[in-house]
């Protein structure tokens, strides 16, 4: 194997430009502005769309999202706080609706 020989300056300038090239293109796929590659802000859906989670009427409880949340979560209830097209929603999961609406004061049957 003469061809390829390790002190030859000609083929270490022509592998240094050949490891330049493959780092400059993976460089550009990086940085590159490709749309497939961007994620978009999750926009709001309506209260029914959010799967297993059910509102919780802020209405009902007469306290802001915020301290309800905090409320719920010194309980050990999962809560979130989403964006609908009715505005922020507290969400609990179906499992916990009940134990929630006691937590915050308000009667489950009459809702």
């Amino acid at each position: 194997m003469s061809f390829f020989r390790y002190n030859d300056p000609l083929q270490q300038f022509l592998g240094a430009i050949i490891a330049a090239l493959i780092f400059l293109a993976i460089l550009k796929w990086a940085f590159s502005s490709n749309q497939k590659m961007i994620v978009l802000p999750v926009s709001a859906g309506k209260k029914d769309q959010y799967g297993l989670l059910i509102p919780i009427e802020s209405a009902e409880v007469k306290l802001d999202i915020a301290s309800a949340q905090k409320l719920l979560a010194d309980s050990k209830i999962k809560a979130t706080v989403t964006d609908t097209y009715d505005g922020e929603q507290l969400m609990v999961f179906e499992k916990d609706y009940q134990k929630a609406m006691r937590v915050l004061g308000v009667n489950p049957d009459q809702v």
